[in-house]
């Protein structure tokens, strides 16, 4: 924008030079400079009139602040190690299966292989838990660094 105004002074004041309008009176090119300058005026910044304690709602700090207070309330469920036990407890898959070669686990209609994903709601949190791998009669998943082994239950 102050681009714009800053080209639109430029052509109102040498356009008598470039030939582009003949400024023939002083009092014409008084008007053209005092439009130039109107043009150029710098202008109040619309937020500096808000009040100081108004909340941005685009500023990441202010979640920071936020996400501390829901993690002070929030009880703890643990180290990784304990919340894989709790979560483990109820994966249950129906069985296991060998295709091509691979190792499959079988969680009903739905196959998952050695390096697949289990996304867990558990306890108002949501957990990625990785198969890391899977023999006849157990499989291991990991949570972040910890890794527990589970037997498939048939």
């Amino acid at each position: 924008m102050k681009t714009y105004r800053r080209l639109v002074c430029i052509l109102v004041l040498f356009m008598p030079v470039l030939g582009l309008a003949q400024v023939s009176s002083p009092a014409k090119r008084l008007e053209a400079l005092d439009l130039a300058a109107r043009l150029l005026a710098p202008k109040e910044n619309p937020a500096s009139s808000l009040p100081a304690d108004l909340v941005d709602l685009f500023n990441p700090s202010r979640f920071g602040a936020q996400a501390k207070m829901n993690d002070a309330l929030r009880p703890t469920l643990g180290s990784d190690h304990e919340i894989l036990l709790k979560i483990a407890e109820n994966i249950k898959p129906s069985g296991m299966l060998m295709m091509h070669g691979e190792p499959l686990l079988l969680f009903r209609e739905k196959k998952l292989k050695v390096g697949d994903t289990l996304n867990i709601a558990f306890e108002g949190n949501d957990y990625v838990l990785v198969i890391t791998g899977i023999e006849p009669t157990s499989f291991k998943v990991s949570l972040n660094h910890e890794e527990i082994t589970r037997p498939i239950k048939h």
